[in-house]
């Protein structure tokens, strides 16, 4: 088919997620540096070839870098849904949206923030054990209520329902096609 002219609107969102993905890479290569180094500062604290100076001194950030795996595994969801926004807005440009690999996109985009709403409520389970059950407090963080958001879960079916929607009617064009 031929690439039919992209609107302004179309660059601009290409462009946004261009930066958006590489920002998230930066900051995902900054977290898992800094994941690996706690890791390492909480071994040596653990094993007590720390001198307790530093031990006192380093015991907040240790509290606090404890959440960075959770904000890790944020990211890397975000990666995911960028990823396939990408190759969305890439066949549009190309002036060719309605093909069933898109379908596929929107499906994972979907799967990707439902996994990433049950990782959040695993998380949210993790802190109030810790709190409640080991008194134990993790960068200052009181967990007082479940929170069930469901927005991101009207999002997900949205999605599953949008891509079947789209699935169908790449198959129907393909059809047509070939219909003479």
């Amino acid at each position: 088919m031929e690439a039919t002219k992209t609107g302004p609107m179309i660059g601009g969102l290409k462009w946004f997620l261009d930066i958006v993905w590489y920002l998230l890479w930066a900051v995902l290569t900054v977290s898992a540096v800094t994941v690996l180094c706690a890791t390492f500062v909480f071994g040596a604290q653990l094993f007590g070839w720390l001198p307790e100076s530093a031990t006192e001194s380093l015991a907040a950030a240790i509290d606090l870098v404890i959440m960075l795996p959770l904000f890790v595994a944020e990211i890397l969801a975000m990666l995911v849904i960028i990823y396939r926004l990408r190759l969305i807005v890439g066949t549009l440009i190309a002036g060719d949206p309605f093909v069933p690999e898109n379908a596929g996109h929107l499906r994972i985009i979907a799967f990707a923030i439902g996994i990433y709403q049950v990782a959040r409520y695993a998380a949210q389970g993790l802190v109030a054990i810790s709190l409640a059950v080991f008194n134990f407090r993790i960068g200052g963080v009181e967990l007082t209520h479940f929170d069930l958001n469901l927005g991101p879960w009207f999002a997900v079916a949205a999605l599953l329902v949008l891509s079947e929607v789209l699935r169908e009617g790449a198959r129907m064009r393909q059809e047509q096609k070939l219909t003479i």
